[in-house]
């Protein structure tokens, strides 16, 4: 049986992939070649590996983990491999996360909509001024960003929501959904700072904060699945 400390070790392997990443690109520099995104991609190899190998949940929701981890693997490479690459990169990370969420949003209870409002309203106000600029060069490209915008705007909401009042499956502030909602705050923050560096203004040490949200992301999503598995009533349980 699946304990937690199987976790912990993958975890140490992770930051150890991570670490190796940083020094590779001598300190989260960005090349834009194959190199650099070979090596961006290692850390969440690391942690597919984990989920294909120890999982900790069951076979249904481990292989969705694992394609999800995969898609947002491709969306590494073809990010790091070229400047123009946030579009197609955007295309991979929302199909990772519409495959995350079919392990978690049937569970929801019901909406905060206080905080979906806020939400909603911080997307409105980033691309007005960072994605809506580029419609004078590509239609498509607003429409992808502005999607993979709502679709991870609704995975905030819907992991905030069922940590607030509960999902069908766990109570309130259970351990799970606390990590799944940090998980997706920090991814939230990660990628608007990506999309402000990339369109509006140079971020200080945008690469170090949106890399080191975005690694701490994928981290958290993965323990919450486990803390949520693990912590399942026997009589909700799967095989």
């Amino acid at each position: 049986s699946f304990k937690m400390p199987e976790l912990h070790k993958a975890g140490v392997a992770y930051l150890l992939a991570i670490g190796h990443f940083f020094y590779q690109s001598a300190g989260f520099v960005k090349f834009y070649n194959d190199q650099y995104a070979y090596w961006k991609c290692i850390p969440l190899l690391v942690l597919i590996s984990f989920v294909a190998i120890h999982g900790g949940v069951p076979t249904k929701t481990r292989t969705l983990l694992a394609i999800a981890l995969a898609a947002g693997s491709v969306g590494d490479f073809v990010i790091g491999s070229a400047h123009d690459g946030i579009v197609p990169g955007a295309v991979a990370f929302g199909i990772g996360h519409i495959i995350n969420m079919l392990t978690f949003a049937p569970e929801t209870r019901r909406i905060c909509w206080p905080l979906a409002g806020a939400v909603l309203a911080l997307n409105a106000v980033v691309g007005h001024f960072c994605v809506f600029p580029i419609l004078e060069k590509s239609v498509i490209d607003v429409v992808i960003l502005s999607v993979y915008s709502c679709l991870l705007a609704a995975a905030l909401i819907v992991a905030a929501s069922q940590c607030f009042y509960g999902s069908s499956v766990h109570p309130a502030y259970a351990h799970g959904l606390k990590w799944r909602l940090l998980g997706y705050a920090l991814f939230y923050l990660s990628d608007n700072i990506l999309i402000i560096d990339h369109t509006v203004f140079s971020v200080p040490f945008a690469e170090h904060l949106c890399l080191s949200t975005y690694f701490a992301a994928q981290y958290l999503l993965v323990r919450a699945a486990v803390s949520c598995e693990k912590h399942k009533p026997k009589k909700s349980k799967s095989s």
